[in-house]
């Protein structure tokens, strides 16, 4: 992932400053959040706002479910982020002081740099608008080829029974894992110009998925019985 967040250093003042889950699921949240307006599963993002699960989460920052869903709970009731649901498989969240948490390039030279040089923001302006424009035009592009690249891979029924039989899943498993992964790619920005490097990343995201989902069932307590223990 491309880009930096720029951190204001008021949030050492913020209550779950020290709460190491909140703290880490907030930090994570606002690095992932859209800096730009963007499209998501045919979901308008704004700056600001991010798609993703409480499993997803869990996984990516290596917490309990149950202690992500206490972060996130306190999170929303303290007014930092609102948890939106347009699917049963993910949520929309939105940073709601995403502004006060960043200062821009453009503003940080203005505070470092005299009054009497207006020649060197204007300059700054310019040079940071023709790499967003080149920036999102790249994107634009590479977006374009991974929803090629998907189509492409469905495709091909020998390569999806293939995937499916090594992992010993379904092929739906294969197509449904597929769309989990492009969601992954569109939140990290991680895009594709080649198709052989395509089906490679599928492939070790999803083996790492099932790697961890075997790992979380080995975890669960197994039951003699039907009575509680």
């Amino acid at each position: 992932m491309n880009g930096f967040v720029s951190l204001h250093r008021k949030i050492i003042d913020w209550e779950w400053y020290t709460d190491a889950d909140t703290f880490r699921v907030f930090i994570h949240l606002l690095m992932m959040a859209n800096h730009a307006p963007g499209k998501v599963r045919a979901i308008q993002l704004k700056r600001g706002q991010h798609i993703t699960s409480t499993v997803r989460l869990s996984e990516t920052l290596n917490i309990t479910f149950f202690r992500i869903r206490k972060a996130l709970k306190r999170l929303k009731e303290g007014g930092e982020i609102i948890i939106e649901n347009p699917s049963n498989r993910y949520s929309l969240v939105t940073i709601v002081k995403y502004e006060d948490y960043q200062i821009s390039e453009v503003e940080s030279i203005k505070q470092t740099s005299s009054k009497h040089h207006p020649n060197i923001i204007q300059t700054a302006t310019n040079n940071k608008n023709n790499n967003n424009n080149k920036n999102n035009n790249n994107n634009n592009n590479y977006k374009n080829n991974i929803y090629i690249y998907r189509n492409s891979y469905f495709k091909n029924d020998k390569l999806v029974k293939g995937v499916a039989k090594s992992q010993n899943i379904t092929d739906d498993q294969v197509k449904s894992e597929m769309e989990e992964f492009m969601v992954h790619l569109e939140n990290n920005g991680n895009y594709h110009d080649d198709f052989s490097r395509f089906k490679h990343h599928f492939l070790s995201f999803l083996k790492k998925r099932q790697e961890k989902f075997l790992l979380s069932q080995a975890k669960l307590p197994k039951m003699k019985s039907n009575r509680m223990i």
